[in-house]
């Protein structure tokens, strides 16, 4: 027991010397490379934004066909889990529209917050099951994203 003891002191001692020894947070900010858009911004909607925002889009979605009336609406634990993973992919890909070399005018970023908080909204219905809540962001995020075109002109 009292060897497991010592080990542990020692842990200890060698992390709080870590990190003792290591660079504060803001040197850590400072030595970090800018960041950069990999791809251009239609590319970056088409494949990123566009499908992320589709998935939770189709929660409210009807097919009618031959075989009469379908609702889209989720049913089971993986049809939930992907309308999580599209939220959480809308969610955090608004950091990446907030790249500097991306930000269009002043006004960018307020669609972008705007598109951020409907996304994470998105994220916490999707969690909890919430098929109403969903349904009201989806139409949110419409909005959002039909002011945001209809600004930049990307119709």
């Amino acid at each position: 027991m009292g060897r497991l003891r010592l080990s542990r002191g020692v842990i200890v001692a060698v992390a709080m010397t870590g990190l003792a020894a290591s660079p504060s947070m803001s040197e850590d900010v400072a030595a970090m490379p800018p960041f950069q858009p990999h791809v251009d911004m239609k590319t970056f909607m088409e494949h990123v934004l566009s499908p992320a925002a589709a998935i939770i889009w189709s929660t409210n979605g009807t097919i009618i066909d031959e075989k009469g009336e379908h609702d889209l609406s989720p049913k089971t634990d993986d049809d939930w889990e992907k309308i999580v993973s599209g939220a959480a992919t809308l969610a955090e890909a608004t950091n990446a529209l907030m790249i500097p070399q991306r930000a269009l005018d002043a006004q960018w970023n307020d669609y972008v917050n705007k598109l951020a908080a409907a996304a994470d909204k998105a994220y916490r219905a999707a969690e909890a099951h919430d098929l109403k809540s969903i349904s009201e962001v989806s139409d949110q995020l419409d909005s959002i994203c039909a002011a945001c075109h209809r600004h930049y002109g990307l119709e």
